[in-house]
């Protein structure tokens, strides 16, 4: 009897391993808009040509942590110019 329920849970957890594997797969084929937004953002954010004042990152940072926000960003702005490499704050 115990050989049984056994073999019936294995075959379970086989069929669950092999359904996560299947969505691993989806996932990684799927197009992450965020994901791609974040590199290009960080990417634009470090070739600005800045101002002594450091206005035009901040505003740089604000307007795409705007866009960042409409993809799915939870962060806080703080968070969001860490994150594209902002230096902190004094």
């Amino acid at each position: 009897m115990r050989a049984a329920r056994l073999q019936d849970a294995l075959e379970r957890l086989t069929a669950a391993i092999c359904d996560v594997e299947s969505e691993l797969a989806a996932m990684k084929a799927e197009h992450d808009p965020l994901a791609s937004y974040i590199f290009i953002s960080r990417r634009h954010y470090r070739n600005v040509n800045d101002t002594k004042s450091g206005k035009r990152r901040e505003r740089t940072a604000r307007l795409s942590f705007n866009t960042a926000c409409e993809l799915g960003f939870r962060g806080s702005f703080d968070e969001w110019e860490r994150f594209m490499g902002a230096v902190a704050r004094r």
